[in-house]
């Protein structure tokens, strides 16, 4: 399975799109605090209030994005090299689970106020809580972000030399894929995997 850093990589990424709002929200409300003011206390303060907690959500956005192009860029060679040969029996395609995921986790933060600290207080608890659940459960590959450029799957399969099948939810560049097509498959989690074509030349 992935170890905390990547997990936690793949909750920001998740995030991004929220954060990405908030961030413009807050500077376009108080943008008349965007001026130089000189480096003195009240300055340090009023940048501290309104742009601190946006400060904090950029810096965290840019580490999961260099932390997911890193996870993908390993398991897919780890896939390639040693990922166990699966035929596909039965697919369906999840790609739905974001726009859910979308409407349920990140909407409701989009009105908050970034400079009340009870509000970055709630933000931050929730975010918290949402951490523990997306990082221990299915919810870790459902991303709205990844979703632009992959596509995830419920599939039922076979690995190579049995007859056994086992079901498991994957991520994958092929956004086509159908039953008795054939891949690699590398754990991420419990019945989460990354999946790359048998043959496919990085």
């Amino acid at each position: 399975g992935l170890k905390r850093g990547a997990r936690l990589a793949l909750f920001l990424v998740s995030y991004v799109p929220l954060f990405l709002i908030l961030i413009i929200h807050q500077l376009y409300k108080y943008s008349e605090y965007l001026r130089w003011g000189g480096l003195d206390t009240e300055s340090f303060f009023h940048f501290v209030k309104y742009f601190g907690a946006v400060s904090i959500l950029a810096i965290a956005s840019i580490f999961g994005l260099v932390g997911l192009w890193l996870l993908i860029a390993n398991v897919s060679r780890r896939a390639k090299l040693s990922g166990d040969a699966v035929t596909i029996i039965d697919i369906e395609n999840k790609n739905s689970e974001s726009i859910s995921y979308l409407f349920t986790y990140l909407i409701p933060f989009v009105f908050q106020d970034l400079s009340d600290p009870i509000s970055v207080l709630s933000v931050l608890i929730l975010l918290v809580v949402t951490f523990l659940i997306y990082t221990n459960s299915s919810m870790l590959l459902i991303n709205p972000t990844i979703s632009m450029w992959y596509s995830l799957y419920q599939i039922e399969y076979c690995e190579h030399g049995t007859k056994k099948k086992k079901k498991g939810m994957i991520l994958s560049r092929d956004k086509y894929l159908e039953e008795h097509d054939q891949v690699k498959l590398k754990r991420l989690g419990h019945r989460l995997y990354y999946s790359t074509d048998i043959g496919e030349r990085s």
